[in-house]
């Protein structure tokens, strides 16, 4: 279910139908929306850390998801994993150490791209899916 997907200030959002229990809400359109806030350059340059902020639902507590990362800058490339654990429908923070897997990553611009997913593990059972990117960012 992990796709990569292009990540960055551009919001990715999914549809999908959402089958609820008794005495639950009707949410027809959960979400899943990512955003991009930061870059910083890990000691040594093997590492970018991304920041942002992440929606997805509203689930119940047994819900959980990821979200495949990818930074590009050059001829360098590396990536990492956001894990959702909460998925209320809340805005939540995040940051994610994305690891080179040739090469090392230096100051200045980098793409981001990404895909995921959000699914929810209780009585509902739907699922949230997305892409977006590629965005540009600025590794500090």
């Amino acid at each position: 279910m992990r796709r990569l997907f292009r990540l960055g200030v551009v919001v990715m959002t999914a549809v999908a139908a959402v089958v609820l229990g008794a005495g639950q809400q009707a949410t027809a359109d959960p979400t899943l929306r990512v955003s991009v806030s930061g870059a910083r350059l890990a000691s040594g340059g093997s590492q970018v850390v991304l920041t942002g902020r992440y929606v997805c639902g509203p689930f119940s507590p047994d819900s959980d998801g990821v979200v495949d990362l990818t930074v590009v800058q050059g001829n360098t490339t590396g990536y990492g994993y956001l894990f959702l654990t909460v998925c209320d429908g809340s805005g939540q923070t995040w940051s994610v150490p994305v690891d080179s897997v040739g090469g090392q990553f230096v100051l200045g611009r980098a793409q981001t791209t990404g895909s995921g997913y959000a699914c929810d593990r209780g009585p509902s059972g739907g699922c949230a899916f997305g892409s977006f990117g590629p965005t540009t960012v600025r590794i500090r």
